[in-house]
């Protein structure tokens, strides 16, 4: 450290934070690119059972509830659908990845006291998990690339948020692993609404 830091506790404690997230940031990246070439080698293995997707869900949700209250972030799970439809085969640990990137994406792009919502309904023979927030939003553009790997929406709002660019490539292989699709909506200010889609078992 330089004399200056030396003598400045709190530029010192800064320099530490912005360490610690740059190293959270590339032990996160590593998991991702881990878990992206092994579906993309085929050894990627799905252990499928009836799971119950709105406690797993709700797990997710509990994750989060201190990284929310710390932007004091209104995180709200709603769920439309009775306990016989919540059934899904699949693997119940990717399942929970899944969710806790989305809902961590919600968070990171969405300004201090804005709201998050997570909602669990039926969509025909799919369930469908939403997570929707009152964020950033993202551009004709942005969208189309969303789910491509290290693709990242960067302009005035979001150029200091952290984060890999894999997380939601991984949302949409994981996803379409279990026979199902993952769709975006989302416009400029007006914040995004991830849908997981799931074939019902």
């Amino acid at each position: 450290l330089s004399d200056m830091v030396k003598h400045n506790p709190e530029e010192e404690r800064r320099m530490i934070e912005r360490s610690l997230l740059r190293i959270r940031t590339l032990r996160t990246m590593v998991s991702e690119l881990l878990n992206l070439t092994a579906i993309e080698t085929g050894n990627f293995t799905l252990r499928r059972s009836p799971v119950d997707v709105f406690k797993v869900v709700s797990e997710a949700v509990e994750a989060y509830r201190e990284k929310s209250a710390e932007k004091a972030i209104s995180l709200q799970l709603i769920s439309s659908i009775d306990g016989s439809a919540e059934k899904v085969l699949a693997d119940r640990d990717a399942l929970f990845m899944v969710f806790s990137n989305l809902i961590d994406n919600a968070i990171k792009y969405t300004p201090q006291q804005g709201h998050v919502e997570v909602l669990v309904s039926q969509d025909g023979m799919y369930l469908k998990v939403t997570v929707k927030d009152d964020g950033f939003g993202l551009s004709a553009e942005e969208k189309a690339k969303v789910f491509d790997e290290f693709f990242r929406a960067k302009n005035e709002f979001t150029a200091d948020i952290p984060g890999t660019g894999l997380g939601l490539s991984l949302v949409k292989r994981l996803t379409e692993l279990h026979q199902g699709k993952v769709t975006v909506e989302s416009s400029p200010g007006a914040g995004s609404a991830f849908s997981v889609h799931l074939p019902l078992s």
